[in-house]
């Protein structure tokens, strides 16, 4: 006899072989349930449900959405024959598996007869990668034989200690698998283990590729869930904890904050999200607020949304247009151009729109012309004093209009782009993309701009048409061509999330890393940009991507002083000179030893030797070392057009690497630093530019990535602008060196200075390069050893208070312009999510 259930749920789909369904417990809702599976009445599975189906959230208006489960069918059970499925609750009452003979009640068990799967049609390649930041990564490919081809988006099952940890889809961008093996880059995946499953013992971990379970090479993997990084911060905490007892409050607080981790973190940005589009109302607000500060009045101006119609999912469509109509800025016109889709749907979903609202327009178009001709011919009749861009199957946050407009007006602005998500089938929110504020550097390398882009109607008309021969890059080439009318000071970004973008298959957010078309012709229009603006240039695509390498062509006559201070060491100094030496290709170049007073006869002999060459002066300073003072004291003895500033440590292998530098330094005139990428001899990442902010006065990006892994929107592949870069390999112009006063030797002797020299560059107008096609060694601290030993505590402490004094009330420090608010300025990069209730990003 069937017991009354604590729990509720069921399963409401059979697709390809996978049942979805979902289950809450009535009487403690906060607790996750997990289902049993069963086939042929033999228990073969127990599953957790915590996959998010918002839908089911909605219809049933629970608290959270983390209440879905799936399971798919064993291999085992794939023998051509007759088998029947059924799953119960922990209280062995049975789950309704719902069907379309049986939508409403359902029946106890589901039958099935699967024709086995001969093993020669299907292989993996993968890769459990292991456990880093909070989450076990990895990657996974299944090959059709009868193609060739890999395909990613598999489905991949965790268990941790034996028991079913998450079911996901491994389809996360792995950039570094696809070049490898020339597939599907839509193949990671990354689980986050929970917290409160985060023990100090060690866990057995276990990945499967669903339905054939078959398990990834690597698997399984042991290992206590402890972040290498985690554990060495908190190793560094506890010894100074032992000798500063003065610091005691501040440090055990610090050891609480690395223990107890983030409210938010980039793997689970759905709850984020959640939160953070709670609060959109509450930043608007704060938005005309900032306006009547200032006292701008708002103006009400009409926007048209150009919207290039061609065979959306008549849903999707739906869905898109509604986000329009349902903006809290009313002042709009939508202009939907049919580019000969021939879908009757969509032609009568038109017509009624029109018909519904007197502000949506249509323009029908007798062929497929493409998505530039269809644009146009929505620019032509466009009538707003601003246009923005929408594409068919996307969806606005309901304050996205007000919130640009607003942004327009507070900025004075000609351009503006937002940030901007995608949205998955089940509806949830993934991929953020949080921007830096305006980039033309990186914009060269990446479309990172994207969506969603308003611009003033003037500006279009002054642009022209946007050309057929760059779609799928049409509109990478059309931000080119702006950037060539407006100052670039009047391009704004807003660090609003206003924009979600459809990730379904087929769709442009899935697919377009793949399209060969699309990688032409966005390598056609960054070569064609740059022609344009006079800047010789061979442009190519990075591993087959959309992402693209600019190799500078300007010859090179400018003199170039490569200033390295040292004190002994000569094993490390004589490589770092040696290498200088062999693979300097460049010709006008010299090397200033600044000799701090070394006395092992070794060096001495070295000095001796070297002293003699053509191209090498030595520069002796006989006081402490400062390491400020040392390269001033150089620029003041040697005058030179340019500045290379090296440690000793740094050991350069491409013979290239000097004139990559000076050639992103005469980029522009207002080029005023060019940083390098420094590898550890490992080959990772050390130093891929620096990201500033009060508590950590400024952190390496991308330290710990492989030397050619893609990180976070290809940054740590392309050369971007950044508020700061690592003196440890710095080009700067002599010019510009000299009106800033050099670097900062009475109050940043050893730390930060090069930090405070970029930062007084970009208060001067100039902009700081990270160059990542210019890559060196660097051995870090090998010059100088680590502030972190006591003994350097209280100078380094000291430096750390000047650099709070002096910058912290400025928001060039405390909001660095080339990383979004939505992220926490602390290491790892790109991984903690600020609290939405604390970020106010409208106005940066």
């Amino acid at each position: 006899m069937t017991t009354q259930s604590r729990f509720t749920g069921f399963c409401q789909e059979v697709r390809n072989d996978v049942i979805l369904g979902w289950a809450i417990n009535v009487s403690s809702p906060r607790d996750y349930v997990t289902v049993l599976a069963f086939i042929d009445d033999q228990q073969v599975a127990e599953i957790k449900c915590d996959q998010s189906r918002e839908d089911i959230q909605e219809k049933i208006n629970f608290f959270r959405s983390d209440i879905g489960f799936q399971f798919a069918i064993p291999n085992a059970f794939r023998d051509g024959k007759a088998h029947k499925l059924s799953f119960r609750f922990p209280d062995n009452n049975v789950i309704s598996i719902l069907t379309k003979k049986n939508p409403t009640e359902g029946i106890a068990a589901f039958p099935f007869q699967l024709e086995e799967q001969p093993q020669d049609k299907v292989k993996i390649l993968s890769c459990m990668d292991g456990w880093k930041n909070g989450a076990i990564h990895g990657w996974v490919l299944k090959q059709d034989t009868s193609t060739g081809k890999y395909s990613g988006k598999c489905q991949v099952m965790v268990t941790m200690d034996g028991r079913h940890l998450k079911t996901v889809e491994a389809n996360q961008f792995r950039g570094d698998v696809a070049s490898a093996v020339n597939a599907d880059a839509r193949c990671g995946f990354a689980v986050v283990v929970p917290r409160a499953l985060r023990k100090r013992v060690r866990s057995v971990f276990r990945v499967y590729v669903m339905p054939e379970q078959i398990e990834l090479q690597g698997s399984p993997y042991e290992t206590t869930l402890i972040d290498d990084l985690l554990e060495q911060q908190l190793l560094v905490v506890n010894n100074q904890i032992d000798f500063l007892y003065k610091e005691m409050a501040t440090l055990r607080s610090q050891l609480k904050r690395l223990i107890s981790g983030s409210e938010y973190v980039i793997n689970e940005y759905g709850s984020w999200a959640k939160k953070y589009y709670s609060l959109l109302p509450k930043r608007l607000e704060k938005l005309h607020l900032d306006l009547a500060i200032k006292n701008i009045e708002f103006q009400t101006p009409l926007i048209s949304i150009i919207c290039p119609v061609y065979q959306p999912e008549i849903k999707f469509f739906k869905e898109a247009v509604e986000s329009v109509v349902k903006q809290t800025y009313q002042n709009w016109e939508l202009i939907l151009v049919d580019d000969g889709g021939k879908s009757v749907d969509i032609q009568k979903e038109i017509k009624q729109l029109v018909k519904q609202d007197a502000r949506i327009k249509s323009v029908a178009l007798k062929t497929n012309k493409g998505i530039s001709a269809a644009t146009n011919a929505g620019i032509k009749k466009a009538t707003g004093e601003w246009i923005a861009f929408f594409d068919h199957d996307d969806v606005l946050v309901p304050q996205a209009l007000e919130i640009m407009i607003g942004s327009a007006q507070l900025h004075k602005t000609q351009m503006l782009y937002s940030d901007e998500d995608k949205v998955d089938d089940l509806g949830a929110f993934v991929e953020p993309h949080f921007k830096p504020d305006f980039n033309y550097r990186y914009l060269l390398g990446l479309n990172y701009i994207c969506h969603f882009v308003m611009v003033h109607a003037d500006v279009v008309k002054q642009a022209g048409a946007l050309d057929s021969k760059y779609d799928g890059a049409q509109d990478h080439d059309f931000l080119l061509r702006l950037t060539e009318i407006i100052p670039h000071q009047q391009i704004h970004h807003v660090p609003e999330v206003l924009y979600h973008w459809r990730k379904t298959a087929g769709s442009t957010a899935e697919t377009v890393d793949n399209k060969d078309y699309a990688i032409k012709a966005g390598v056609a229009c960054v070569q064609d940009h740059l022609k344009r603006i006079k800047k010789s240039a061979k442009v190519g695509s990075i591993k087959g991507f959309t992402a693209y390498q600019v190799e500078w062509k300007k010859a090179q006559s400018d003199l170039v002083t490569i200033i390295i201070p040292f004190k002994d060491q000569v094993h490390t100094t004589k490589e770092c000179v040696d290498r200088l030496l062999e693979y300097t290709d460049y010709k006008n170049y010299q090397i200033i030893l600044v000799d701090n007073a070394s006395h092992e006869a070794e060096t001495l002999a070295f000095l001796e030797e070297y002293s003699k060459y053509e191209r090498i002066e030595v520069l002796p300073i006989y006081e402490e070392f400062n390491f400020s003072r040392l390269n001033n004291l150089a620029t003041q003895q040697f005058k030179s057009d340019f500045y290379l500033f090296l440690n000793n440590d740094v050991f350069v292998n491409d013979s290239k690497w000097l004139h990559i530098l000076v050639n992103e330094a005469l980029l522009s005139e207002d080029v005023g630093i060019v940083g390098a990428k420094l590898l550890y001899p490992d080959g990772r990442v050390q130093h891929g530019g620096v990201v500033v902010g009060p508590e950590v006065i400024g952190d390496h990006m991308n330290r710990g990535l492989e030397a050619e892994e893609f990180g976070y929107a290809c940054r740590s592949v392309l050369s971007q602008e950044l508020t700061a870069v690592t003196a440890a390999m710095m080009l700067i112009k002599a010019s510009v060196f000299e009106a800033l006063n050099g670097f900062n030797e009475n109050h940043l002797k050893i730390a930060f200075n090069d930090v405070d020299l970029c930062l007084r560059a970009r208060e001067a107008g100039y902009k700081v390069i990270f160059s990542a096609d210019c890559m060196a060694v660097h051995h870090e601290s090998l010059s100088r050893g680590t502030d972190d030993c006591p003994e350097h505590e209280e100078r380094f402490s000291y430096e750390k208070e000047y650099m709070n004094n002096s910058w912290g009330r400025k928001a060039i420090y405390t909001c660095d312009p080339a990383y979004s608010p939505n992220f926490v300025v602390r290491p790892p990069l790109f991984y903690e999510l600020s609290n939405p209730e604390k970020t106010e990003a409208t106005e940066k």
